[in-house]
């Protein structure tokens, strides 16, 4: 019988939890999926990170998320003094951004690593989007700690991202055939 995504996900997360290494998880269930299910099986241990990762990264990863949370709190007084501004008729443009970085704040606390990719990529758009829009002969001050909040969220969640769902290689065996390895886990230098 196979798995679906969402089992397999589950599976190797409750591994990972019991402090087994992203090696270690694909071979475990690679062994109930079969060898036909590699790559498929590969790309979903690829995000899930070990405990020792959890570990080694959890300063940046509490400070990425009181980021997002002040991020939160930012965007929602702004909102809501555009929408103060504008008439509450926009009140869906008030709560838009604030509820997708909450969204995105829950996944990062959960540890769903493509949820760092995700907040690097908007907080790059946000950024351009800005500079687009900015105008110098009026800079706030509070828009440099906007830049530099938002600096941060992009470069810990890049980091983050990097160090927590690095990829696997797919190498070439003695036999002819291909095996998956993935990066040694930090702290432990176990697969």
């Amino acid at each position: 019988m196979s798995l679906s995504r969402r089992q397999l996900r589950k599976s190797a997360e409750a591994l990972a939890k019991d402090g087994l290494g992203r090696q270690q998880i694909f071979s475990a269930l690679r062994m109930q999926v079969g060898e036909k299910d590699d790559e498929k099986l590969a790309r979903i241990v690829r995000y899930v990170p070990s405990l020792a990762a959890r570990r080694r990264y959890k300063m940046p990863h509490a400070v990425l998320l009181v980021l997002l949370w002040l991020t939160v709190v930012g965007k929602s007084l702004y909102g809501i003094n555009v929408a103060m501004d504008s008439g509450w008729s926009r009140w869906y443009a008030a709560l838009t951004l604030p509820a997708i970085t909450v969204i995105l704040s829950v996944a990062v606390a959960m540890y769903r690593t493509r949820a760092y990719h995700t907040i690097a990529f908007l907080s790059v758009i946000g950024l351009f989007r800005y500079f687009t829009h900015v105008d110098m002969d009026h800079f706030d001050p509070w828009d440099s700690v906007d830049l530099i909040v938002a600096a941060a969220v992009i470069g810990l969640s890049w980091y983050l991202f990097m160090k927590m769902a690095s990829n696997y290689e797919v190498i070439k065996t003695a036999d002819g055939g291909t095996a998956i390895l993935f990066p040694s886990d930090p702290e432990t230098g176990t697969t």
